[in-house]
């Protein structure tokens, strides 16, 4: 037999002729396909089934699918294991794990076999990954991770053509998909670097300031220090470098893992010199998101490396620090900033942002020798005072858990008003990247629930507080909390919707942070 997900989830025998299946038998094939190879418990695969709608028998109904699946599917390895069922397929017969081998073989190959290899697995896409599913929770997880590797692979198909002098070949295709995914900034490099190829480098450089403008007025963010730099060598017409030279972009940022009580290993991350500085992100977080400059916050970040020791690390259970989380609150947190700020060897300034406030109200509280100055980006002291509507918390909390999807798009709205569509997309994929719906809900919860106003009083380290007026994520309050709390704090209202910094306010944003911490 050979299974397709790279589209409609599909079943044909080994002849090739199509397996005709119905709805709820594609559904069962979906959620163990996704699951290949690994024992799926009976009542999960009935809840992602029938969800609310749950017949009388859910355990014999199950097995009468299976049944028919088995005899619709003859020599299908669908085996009983308790407690459920498990589907074994092998190297070549579905067309996702062929996918997965032929991007993994292209990685190490010369551009020429890159080309070929990249072009057979792109070859393999009929539509969206488990089509008919994708948006529900049979195979949300799984069709997101395909989605994601196969836009990486259009990428690097792209910048293979480009090697191999096949520029001209590339540019249609390219174009159609810089189109499509606007604010993909290695598209969006690549499409530079064909067009200067090409001779066409005007063309190039109206696309950088059509980027630019959208980058900012969407996202507000600035590009890259890598594209910057593809930017810059068009205009001197000189040859593109594949390196950058000067401050180091956030795509250098090197990880190593740290162990934190309660057996968990966190991401960390650092990069820049001059004061060490621990910037905690706040609500989830990604460092190759980050990195990548696709987060809300690399902006920021980039700027400072050029002034600082700037260490990330993901809270455990989001990123790159993906693990069961049993204990979302704030000992745990402080736990994690303690292991980090020991790692550093001396007294750290904290950065916090966000949903980040309490963790480092209650760490500088907690280890003061350990604390330089404190800068608070959009954020909090007391998550009741702050969050006035318990009902509009619980909402929010509850769509997150039951429709990450719908959830995080609300959430980009809030972050960006007024943002595209595709501004939208791209911020409700940077949350959806940086931790699983469940564990967002819990970290969330605990965001609107922690009060560490009573510890201000004892924090006597001096500490800069930032805050949009117009912020709808964390209101203003907030940050007068904040203010009026600490012993010695001085606000700066910042004018606007937003809740992170925004292009516009970076030269003045990092002047006064970086002035502050070197003061």
């Amino acid at each position: 037999m050979r299974f397709g997900v790279l589209g409609s989830v599909r079943a044909w025998t080994a002849g090739g002729d199509p397996v005709a299946l119905g709805a709820r038998q594609r559904a069962l094939l979906a959620v163990l396909l996704a699951r290949s190879g690994r024992i799926v418990p009976a009542d999960l695969i009935a809840e992602l089934i029938w969800a609310g709608a749950q017949p009388a028998d859910p355990a014999a109904t199950l097995h009468s699918q299976v049944s028919r699946l088995r005899r619709a599917l003859p020599g299908v390895r669908l085996e009983t294991e308790a407690p459920g069922y498990l589907l074994r397929t092998g190297p070549d017969e579905v067309d996702a794990d062929r996918f997965d081998r032929l991007v993994e073989a292209a990685s190490g190959a010369d551009p020429a076999r890159r080309a070929t290899l990249l072009e057979e697995a792109l070859g393999l896409w009929r539509g969206p990954a488990y089509a008919e599913v994708a948006d529900t929770d049979i195979a949300r997880i799984e069709a997101i991770r395909l989605a994601e590797a196969r836009l990486h692979a259009t990428e690097q198909w792209h910048r293979a053509l480009l090697e191999t002098g096949q520029a001209a070949r590339s540019l249609p295709r390219l174009e159609a998909f810089v189109a499509e995914h606007p604010l993909r900034e290695t598209a969006r490099d690549l499409l530079m670097r064909t067009l200067a190829a090409l001779g066409r480098q005007a063309d190039a450089l109206e696309g950088y300031r059509f980027y630019t403008r959208m980058l900012a007025e969407e996202l507000g963010l600035e590009p890259s220090t890598a594209i910057r730099a593809t930017q810059l060598s068009i205009l001197r017409q000189e040859a593109i470098p594949e390196t950058v030279t000067g401050v180091p972009p956030l795509g250098r940022l090197q990880t190593v893992y740290l162990s934190v009580p309660g057996d968990r290993k966190i991401a960390v991350a650092s990069l820049g010199d001059g004061p060490p500085v621990i910037a905690l992100l706040g609500w989830v977080s990604a460092i190759d998101v980050v990195a990548s400059g696709r987060d809300p916050r690399s902006s920021l970040l980039q700027r400072l490396v050029g002034s600082c020791t700037v260490t990330i690390f993901d809270r455990y259970g989001t990123g790159l620090s993906r693990g069961p989380v049993t204990d979302f609150g704030l000992d745990a947190a402080v736990a994690e900033l303690h292991a980090v700020a020991s790692r550093a060897g001396g007294p750290v300034h904290l950065l916090a942002m966000s949903e980040a406030g309490p963790i480092a109200v209650a760490f500088a509280a907690a280890h003061p020798e350990l604390v330089g100055r404190l800068v608070f980006v959009g954020t909090y002291a007391d998550g009741p005072a702050t969050f006035r509507r318990p009902d509009l918390n619980a909402a929010l909390v509850a769509m997150v858990r039951s429709h990450w999807g719908m959830g995080s798009k609300l959430f980009a709205d809030l972050y960006r008003p007024g943002a595209t569509d595709a501004a939208a997309r791209h911020l409700a994929e940077v949350l959806r990247d940086s931790a699983d719906r469940d564990v967002a809900a819990d970290y969330l919860a605990e965001a609107y629930h922690v009060d560490t106003s009573a510890l201000l009083p004892r924090i006597t380290r001096p500490a800069l507080v930032l805050h949009y007026r117009g912020d709808r994520v964390i209101p203003f309050d907030g940050g007068l909390q904040l203010a009026t709390g600490l012993p010695d704090a001085r606000l700066v209202a910042l004018d606007g919707r937003f809740h992170l910094v925004d292009a516009a306010d970076l030269d003045r944003v990092v002047g006064l942070i970086v002035d502050f911490l070197t003061g």
